[in-house]
């Protein structure tokens, strides 16, 4: 299986980003490519550098909620 998010060291550098690939596991490759979406991080609707997936990014709310989200779980997660 060919996947777009490793990085050359064999890392994920998306979904689940620094950690080893999960290959068919992932939902990544299975979700419909967005077409804001350019090289699998920046998101040319909202001008930003993370993509959130197209499921939460109906609005700029919707994306900024998302990402502060994703943060805290991370940031509680040290």
């Amino acid at each position: 299986m060919r996947c777009d998010y490793l990085d050359v060291e064999g890392r994920c550098k998306g979904p689940y980003a620094g950690f080893g690939c999960i290959r068919e596991k992932c939902t990544a490759e299975h979700e419909a490519r967005c077409e804001f979406n350019d090289q699998g991080f920046y998101c040319l609707k909202y001008r930003r550098f993370e993509c959130v997936g197209i499921v939460n990014c109906s609005s700029l709310e919707e994306y900024m909620s998302f990402v502060k989200e994703r943060r805290a779980r991370a940031q509680a997660s040290k």
